[in-house]
This record gives structure tokens, sequence and C-alpha cells, in this order.
């Protein structure tokens, strides 16, 4: 085999490999977008509680992300890795059990360490290595298509275990699908355990001290800043898009199993707007015009759930609806790493900016699904709409700071070029 060969198999098999950990692991302490009426039952939980399993997740996963983006560029990936996804799977073991929900929170807490600071910044500065700036999109793009398809692999596999079961008891089925889960997450622990490589020492050469303030150093850097605003807001819209999945369930006649399946069918919607995201990004020669094309889309889809009367007949429309919002959020999601190459965030710097614009960025996992969660218990239906307002804003200001984005970009260019 020639060593061009060589060198492909490993640049894809290793982009495969961080796009099956990067999507399966967080199945687990986001599981409610697959089974969240199943365990909201089998637990006796409101949505409020329900919103402060993801809170307790994502306060502990916020300081997390910031740790991991010093972790990421002072240590060896492969056993960092491998811890990361068995006490990851091990976790989910456990909540498989439905605990009480003071110990469910304590899990979801604990997922928040295991999911993050060995893996998230990491994983984003080894999948920029692994190609020139022409390739960031496409790269970036494919991480997310093949997250997609391996994640819908799993989630139709969950729902054929949960469906199996779920003929004896739902709480059964629901216990089955995430035990699955967590056995497929502890074997992928085990082949980045085999497949990754260490880290070269002289690539560890900076100390502690020295990483953590190049971690401080970042946060002065204006344009780091306009990243976090443009994650937070695109977040915030990937984050409340999976609720209308369960609006459907409760309020249009969607059955439970069909709306677990169609949790699944996400995931290959993932697929083929992550890889449109990523070529077309590389195509256009901007990650900011599909941000921006994507968000405009966004809000138009979310405005449309606003007007639309909550009728059994519009199930479809609903559903189709969904469908379109997906095959955009996840063409924005591909990018809103990858445009740290536009914004000119060397390499070397890459785990610390990741870590920094991921603890800032995903911020609305501390609040947003607790706030939701509370409109929904008290306003039913009407709930539901004030969250899709609470989208179309979130996407019409990721417009605005890209172009704001765009505009610094453009600044910095034609100083160069004086």
């Amino acid at each position: 085999m020639s060593d061009s060969k060589k060198s492909f198999i490993k640049k894809y098999g290793t982009l495969l490999l961080l796009a099956a950990g990067a999507g399966i692991i967080f199945q687990l302490p986001y599981i409610r977008e697959t089974f969240y009426p199943q365990i909201q039952e089998a637990m006796g939980l409101t949505n409020a509680q329900m919103g402060l399993l993801s809170s307790g997740y994502a306060t502990m996963a916020t300081l997390s992300y910031f740790i991991g983006g010093i972790v990421a560029d002072k240590f060896s990936a492969r056993k960092l890795l491998t811890f990361s996804f068995i006490i990851t799977g091990i976790l989910g073991l456990w909540f498989s059990t439905f605990p009480s929900y003071n110990v469910a929170r304590l899990i979801f807490v604990l997922m928040g360490i295991s999911t993050i600071i060995t893996y998230w910044s990491a994983c984003i500065k080894a999948t920029r290595m692994l190609g020139t700036s022409e390739e960031q999109g496409r790269l970036f793009g494919l991480q997310e298509g093949l997250r997609g398809v391996l994640n819908a692999l799993l989630v139709f596999g969950m729902t054929a275990v949960y469906s199996h079961f779920a003929v004896k008891s739902e709480i059964l089925g629901t216990s089955a699908a995430i035990k699955l889960c967590s056995v497929v997450v502890i074997i992928i622990g085990i082949l980045n355990f085999i497949f990754i490589e260490d880290t070269k020492k002289e690539e560890k050469s900076e100390s502690i001290l020295e990483v953590t303030k190049g971690m401080f150093k970042a946060l002065t850097i204006p344009r780091v800043w306009i990243l976090v605003a443009i994650i937070f807001t695109a977040y915030s819209v990937y984050g409340l898009i999976g609720y209308v999945n369960t609006y459907a369930v409760k309020y249009f006649g969607l059955s439970a199993a069909l709306g677990s399946t169609l949790g699944a069918i996400r995931y290959l919607v993932q697929g083929l707007g992550g890889v449109i995201g990523g070529f077309l990004a590389d195509k256009l020669k901007s990650r900011i015009k599909v941000i921006v094309g994507g968000c405009f889309f966004l809000a138009l889809c979310f405005a449309m759930l606003i007007f639309l009367p909550v009728e059994a007949s519009l199930l479809g429309a609903v559903i189709g609806n969904f469908m379109f919002g997906l095959l955009f959020i996840y063409a924005v999601r591909s990018q809103y790493f990858a445009v740290h190459d536009d914004a000119g965030i060397p390499v070397s710097m890459s785990g610390r900016v990741s870590g920094i614009a991921s603890c800032l960025g995903y911020a609305p996992d501390l609040f947003m699904y607790t706030l939701v969660g509370s409109w929904m218990d008290s306003y039913g239906a009407a709930g539901f709409k004030m969250t899709w307002v609470y989208a179309v804003v979130a996407a019409l200001l990721c417009i605005v700071f890209s172009f704001i984005l765009s505009r610094i970009i453009k600044k910095d260019t034609a100083k160069t070029t004086l």
C-alpha cells in the first residue's frame, strides 16, 4: 500500500473514531432528546425537574470546558479519552436503574466532568490538525455528518431494544435502551485506548502554569468573545429544537415510540446537514455565510411553529418543519468551530480557545432548560410557543454576531494587505 493511501486511511479513520466518540458519548447526558416522556414517567418528574437534571450537568460541564481547554493543550489524549468513555458508560449503567431524583442529579453532575474535561477540546483540536486551512469546513462538516449517521444507528438500536422490552413495561424498555447506549460508550473507550496514539513528549513541553496563562491571555482577544456569542446563540437554537419532538407527542398525537424513532431520524438529518454545511462552506470559501443562511431559515422554521394552531391534524406540518429545522441547525453546528480558522485562531491555541468558547458558549445549558421547562409546566402549549419565540430571537442574534465577526475579519485582511 502506498504512503498516500496509508495517510488517507489514517486521517479519515481517526476522523471516524473522533466522530463516533463526539456523538455517542453525549447520548447519555442528553438522553432526554430521545426518551424524554419515558424517563419523565419512569421517574415521576416534572418538566422543571427534567430541566434541573440538564442544568446540573451543564453547571459542571461549564467549568469542565474551561479546564478541558488546558488539559487538551497539555496531556496525552489516549489515556484521558479512555477514562472519559469508560466512566461515562458506568454512570449511564447507574442511571439506567432509575435511582432517586437526587442520585440522578449527582450522576448528571459527574457526567459533566467525564464527558468534557478529557474529551471535548481535545477532539476539536485533533480535528483541526487533520487538515489544512482550506479543508477545515469539510473536515468539521464530515465529522458532524459521521456523528449523525453513527448516532442514528445507535438510537435506532436503542429504539428497537426499547420497543422489544416495552411490551412488558415501558420502564423496562427505557432502562434496556440506556444500558445498550452505556455499553457502546464503554466499547468506544476501549477502541480509543487501542487506536489513538499518545501525544509525543515534545508536544507536552509547556508547564500547566504556562498553559493556564495562555488560557487567560486568549480571553483578552476580542474576536474570541464574538466566537463565544455565535456559539451561545446557535447552541440555544440547537438545544430548543429538541423540544419539537416532545411538543408533537404532547399536543399533536404523535406516539411515544414514534417520537423516539423521530429522535433517531434526526441524527440521519444531522449527517446530511453536517456534510452539506461543510462542503458548502468550502465551496463558498466562507463558514460565516453558512451560519448566517442557516440561522435565517431556522428563524423562519420556529416562527411557523409560533403561528401554527395546536391541532392533531397538523402533525405532518410539525414533523416536516422539524426536519427542515434539523437540516439547517446541523449545517450551522458543523461550522461554528470551523469558523475559528476564519477568525485567525492558530492551532497552537485551539485547545484553550475551544475551551473558552465551549465553556461560555454552552452556558445556555445552565438556565435555558429549567426556564423553558417551567414555562411548559405553567402554561402548557403556550409555554412551548414562548420557547419558539426564544429560539427565533437567538437565531437572529446569531446572524448579527456573525456579521460583526465578518467585519472584523475584513478589517484585519485590509490591514495586512496595506
